[in-house]
């Protein structure tokens, strides 16, 4: 299996951070919704982002989501919404994520939606037909997703939207980029707490877009800052006013010892030369995706941690918190998991010299292992290329901080 190896680079790095995918995709909706070619720059090259685009832009009604979540819940409510017969399957693995939640909703707004095996699950049948709209319900505990997939095709409803937000609210700023997404193509959102309301007869119009940097790939970055001695890592393109709510990253790693200097040009990343050991706090309720990176870099630096608000992590791309587990117990850390937090006390054995992973075909997993080679003189990992999910340039890119695929 491949080997992650780590030398020290001779210089300051530098590095262009892909797009926003969580951008890049709600974009590929309003241009799809309001019925205008892509005028974008700077979209994200990876493979979520193109089974999105492939899907919408397909000349059969069968729709494969692939691996992507985003692309399955986005696309359940779009075409839903579009009259004809539409059958939309995925990998096996997307096939054991929940859908129901907004499969529900959706029948609640006149949609016809039918499980092709298993009830609340993907595959689907999907009938499209015109759909009314009003109030309706959502809970958004697995995925803040369900909620941004029905407010993007509000302007498809006839009588226009009236969503309430009900269960955990997690992952709320990916509702709120979605929000002012809409917005800047022309069609105004209400939001106060959980009810969102969006009048009818508003309708996307065309303009030019460029997506900003993507702060969930900055978080490798940052785990990188944390994990080494001596370094100073500029990063180009970062929003420090994005809606992104990853740009979190920038005051939970001043805790791991990493400091911020943001300037109109990049983001510079510098560490601190004091160690401090206390015990790692943090609520990723909000930010899930960042669990990986900030859960190996205290791993890494055998730092004491309780991580809260992780729940969910079972349905992603893997159960993240057994795989990260699973890569700490190797790593010499005793591990206790409850339903949602995970808590490390202790190190009572050395980090070894060798480190196997396997990364459950999840590309931050394998992101966030690859950076243990910091810290580990020889990382295994058995399958590099499934970062091409969401960050297809990782590997050129963290060949320049000295981290490569031997």
């Amino acid at each position: 299996m491949p080997t992650v190896k780590y030398e020290p680079a001779k210089k300051a790095i530098k590095t262009i951070l892909p797009g926003s995918k969580s951008i890049s995709n709600r974009l590929l909706m309003i241009s799809a919704i309001g019925n205008f070619m892509p005028s974008f720059k700077n979209l994200n090259k990876c493979t979520d982002v193109k089974t999105l685009f492939n899907a919408l832009h397909s000349n059969t009604n069968v729709l494969d989501a692939g691996e992507s979540g985003t692309a399955l819940r986005f696309l359940t409510a779009y075409m839903s919404g579009i009259v004809g017969e539409w059958h939309i399957k995925g990998s096996e693995r997307l096939h054991q994520r929940p859908i129901k939640p907004l499969v529900d909703a959706l029948k609640s707004m006149g949609a016809e939606i039918v499980y092709d095996k298993t009830m609340g699950y993907a595959p689907l049948t999907i009938t499209g037909t015109k759909m009314k709209g009003e109030s309706v319900t959502i809970n958004i505990s697995d995925s803040s997703q369900y909620a941004s997939a029905i407010i993007l095709i509000a302007p498809m409803l006839e009588k226009g939207l009236k969503l309430r937000l009900e269960g955990e609210k997690r992952s709320l700023p990916y509702i709120d980029l979605t929000i002012n997404l809409m917005e800047h193509f022309g069609v105004k959102v209400i939001r106060m707490n959980n009810e969102i309301a969006i009048f009818q007869g508003q309708e996307y119009k065309p303009c030019n877009y460029k997506v900003e940097a993507d702060w969930s790939a900055a978080a490798y970055w940052y785990q990188l800052a944390a994990l080494t001695k001596d370094c100073q890592i500029k990063l180009l393109g970062l929003n420090p006013k994005s809606f992104q709510g990853d740009k979190a990253l920038q005051f939970i790693y001043k805790k791991l010892g990493v400091e911020t200097h943001q300037s109109a040009q990049h983001t510079t990343l510098s560490r601190k030369t004091e160690s401090n050991n206390s015990p790692l706090t943090v609520d990723l309720s909000q930010t899930p995706d960042l669990f990986p990176s900030v859960f190996l870099t205290c791993v890494g630096l055998q730092r004491p941690l309780t991580i809260s608000g992780i729940s969910n992590l079972r349905i992603k791309e893997s159960n993240r918190i057994d795989a990260c587990a699973a890569i700490a117990t190797s790593m010499g850390a005793e591990t206790t998991i409850n339903e949602d937090t995970i808590c490390i006390e202790n190190y009572p054995n050395p980090l070894p010299k060798k480190l196997i992973v396997d990364v459950r075909n999840d590309h931050r997993i394998a992101m966030a292992a690859a950076i243990l080679s910091i810290v580990i003189p020889e990382v295994i990992i058995n399958n590099p290329d499934v970062v091409e999910k969401s960050y297809p340039e990782f590997w050129e890119e963290m060949a320049k901080a000295g981290i490569s695929i031997i």
